[in-house]
C-alpha cells in the first residue's frame, strides 16, 4: 500500500507588504514560502512551543539590545564631553 501525504490549503490574511519581504527573505534562503511556513508549523508541533520568544519591547529596545551584542561597531567616545556634543548635534 503506497502512503500519500495529504495537502490541504491554508489561507491566511497578512500585510501585502510583509508577505513579499518574506517571499523575498525565503527565496534568498533557497525556498518558497510554503517550505518556509510548513518549517515553522513543523518546529511548533514538534516543541509545543513558537519557535521564537515573543517580546511586547519597543522596536527601538531590541534595536539596541541587537546592537549591544556588536559593541564593535557602536560610536565611541574618548570623553563623555565629546559624546554629549555629538548627541546634542
Amino acid at each position: 500500500m503506497v502512503s500519500r501525504k495529504k495537502e490541504i490549503l491554508l489561507n491566511i490574511r497578512i500585510d501585502p507588504e510583509l508577505k513579499n519581504a518574506a517571499q523575498i527573505t525565503a527565496t534568498d534562503m533557497g525556498m518558497d514560502l510554503a517550505v518556509a511556513v510548513t518549517m515553522f508549523l513543523t518546529k511548533m508541533v514538534k516543541d509545543h512551543a513558537l519557535p521564537f520568544i515573543p517580546t511586547s519591547l519597543p522596536v527601538e529596545t531590541l534595536q539596541a539590545m541587537k546592537e549591544a551584542g556588536h559593541s564593535d561597531l557602536l560610536k565611541q567616545y574618548s570623553t563623555s564631553e565629546a559624546m554629549w556634543k555629538d548627541l546634542n548635534e
